[in-house]
């Protein structure tokens, strides 16, 4: 079975069981050659130990990794399969974590139509402006400037946006492709930016 991407649904608690993984494992290498070098020369004081001091730097990296998708979940596939059945022709994303200089905001997600963007999120008592605008600046930055981004602390809200979005047509926007990403539309690349801007 193929592991969920960044901004599919269920990649939250796939990607947070890869890193326990990964960290276990990580963790793992510097014990061996630290146990390694103790079995063979009786004594800490040895290159071996110098060694594996310096291999658990990149398991450190990993447990940063590791905490920061800690209280993360999925979102609920009752949620999913309900924004499905609204944004199937939209192009979207789940399960985002998008970052800003000050703050982490999770979306659960976002779909892409012409020049708007619109998100859901949960997080009902926060001032979603600066996610909004910091989208809608890194998007500039990409050389896609005119979008308007709206993130609802509301389901049905949310919902109706996507229906009304859903119902346009696509719009003709002159786009010029990004070498960075050959072969995505507009709507792809807009989507594209925003993931990188995620967790």
């Amino acid at each position: 079975m193929r592991r969920p991407q960044k901004g599919e649904w269920g990649y939250t608690d796939a990607h947070k069981r890869s890193q326990l993984l990964k960290t276990f494992l990580f963790f793992l290498i510097p014990i061996a050659i630290f146990v390694l070098g103790y079995v063979t020369t009786d004594t800490r004081r040895n290159y071996f130990t110098i060694l594996a001091i310096v291999g658990c730097l990149p398991a450190c990296k990993e447990m940063v990794n590791v905490l920061m998708f800690m209280k993360r979940r999925s979102m609920p596939e009752e949620l999913y399969e309900e924004i499905e059945r609204h944004a199937a022709k939209l192009t979207r994303a789940y399960e985002l974590v998008l970052t800003t200089y000050e703050k982490n905001y999770p979306v659960h997600s976002l779909v892409i139509r012409g020049n708007e963007i619109a998100g859901y999120t949960t997080m009902k008592h926060t001032d979603l402006k600066p996610a909004q605008d910091h989208i809608v600046k890194m998007l500039k930055e990409n050389g896609i400037s005119g979008v308007h981004v709206h993130i609802f602390p509301d389901l049905k809200v949310y919902l109706d946006r996507v229906d009304a979005l859903a119902e346009r047509e696509p719009e003709e926007i002159p786009f010029t492709p990004d070498e960075r990403y050959p072969g995505l539309n507009r709507e792809q690349l807009i989507r594209q930016v925003v993931l990188s801007l995620s967790l």
